[in-house]
């Protein structure tokens, strides 16, 4: 199948996977980067100043102290893997665009950092993987950017069933904040030699484009070089941008002049902001800023490549089952960095493999008190999740 249904930037029908999926690198890249001795702990408060002239405490006191924005920054991120062959149990293409998009709103509510979809088919049903990732990373998209990000393809004809995300990194017409999703428009490799010093530009859903005061980061951050193309493809980039002190200023002066009917005033100053590492908002602003989805071929997949963590592990793993023990009772669950929690598919991890308890640090039961036969996967998925935060939080 065409990567078209399989990335999120690419328009293109040519093979562009390297540095193309949008942000599964580049938190581990930018912690390498780190200079020795440079706090990285989103926990410390102490005030400092970033490389613009936003300090941290400014930063903060940007950031509403209300749903969905509060939250205190922390590097800890949870993972959830499901089984594709849930889809095989929904009769048609409408429940089940339906039925992914409730699953998307249950891993935003619950702040879900990453959904690994892994292949219990056969090789040949790949193309319910990529029906289903798809549609996942269309749902997790901010609504201005989808239009540069998703060609027209049959795999999204029942986008308008799925309710919207609504979470932080999707802003309303009158939420501003300092971080912003954009994208970034890559060009041929023979335009260096006209454009190269010409400006980068960010578009952001905003009045105007932004222009990056750092370029090279989107190499270094992102593992992109601005002209890398060898046709002339519409290829974007998604990027996350911090915003400066003076274009902050000027967004909220323009909303100010939209909401009282007053005729807008034209701004001298062009919007400036940099190039960030995506899971800046959240260690830094304490923001949930949506999921990564990673495809594994199969079962054995799931517990390699974790996207945040420099050794591609998660230091912690939960199997859910009826079988397994009675959460919280018999189950304590330490202090982590990366946790993984596996679902398994109708009739449970056991179906994929003998002794799959052997494969995790805790094998979990988290509805032990059920009264019917069978729970469905994406039901399954909502109690594990409502189980665990009501007795630990990241």
């Amino acid at each position: 199948m065409d990567d078209t249904l399989t990335f999120n930037i690419v328009r293109s029908k040519k093979k562009r996977k390297d540095g193309n999926k949008r942000r599964e690198k580049a938190p581990e890249e930018s912690r390498k980067k780190q200079k020795p001795g440079v706090q990285t702990e989103a926990n410390n408060h102490t005030p400092r100043r970033q490389d613009d002239d936003m300090s941290i405490l400014r930063l903060l006191k940007e950031i509403p102290q209300r749903i969905p924005f509060q939250g205190k920054p922390t590097g800890k991120t949870f993972s959830v893997a499901l089984p594709v062959s849930i889809l095989l149990n929904i009769q048609t293409d409408e429940l089940r665009a339906y039925v992914i998009g409730t699953i998307a709103r249950t891993l935003t509510i619950y702040g879900i950092h990453e959904i690994v979809l892994y292949n219990d088919l056969s090789p040949d049903d790949i193309e319910w993987q990529e029906y289903f990732a798809i549609n996942l990373r269309f749902l997790e998209t901010p609504q201005y950017l989808r239009k540069y990000m998703f060609p027209i393809v049959p795999h999204l004809r029942n986008t308008g069933l799925q309710n919207p995300l609504d979470a932080p990194h999707h802003l309303r017409a009158n939420e501003w904040l300092p971080y912003r999703e954009g994208v970034i428009k890559l060009e041929e490799k023979s335009a260096s030699a006209y454009m190269g010093n010409l400006d980068m530009l960010v578009e952001c859903g905003l009045f105007g484009r932004i222009k990056v005061t750092n370029p090279d980061a989107l190499e270094t951050i992102y593992g992109v070089q601005r002209f890398c193309l060898d046709t002339e493809d519409e290829v974007y980039q998604r990027v996350t941008i911090l915003l400066d002190s003076n274009s902050m200023r000027e967004c909220k002066r323009r909303w100010k002049e939209q909401v009282s009917n007053q005729p807008s005033t034209p701004s001298i100053s062009t919007l400036c902001g940099k190039l960030v590492p995506p899971d800046e908002p959240q260690r830094m602003a304490g923001l949930y800023w949506g999921y990564v989805v990673r495809e594994a071929e199969s079962y054995s997949a799931i517990f390699n490549n974790c996207p945040f963590s420099p050794t591609g592990k998660y230091d912690y793993t939960i199997g859910t089952s009826e079988r397994g023990d009675q959460y919280p009772k018999d189950v304590h669950v330490p202090q982590f960095e990366h946790m993984l929690m596996v679902l398994g598919p109708v009739k449970g991890l056991e179906s994929i493999k003998d002794n799959p308890q052997d494969d995790f640090n805790a094998y979990v039961n988290f509805c032990h008190n059920q009264r019917s036969r069978t729970i469905r996967t994406e039901e399954a998925l909502t109690i594990c999740l409502s189980q665990f935060f009501a007795h630990y939080s990241i």
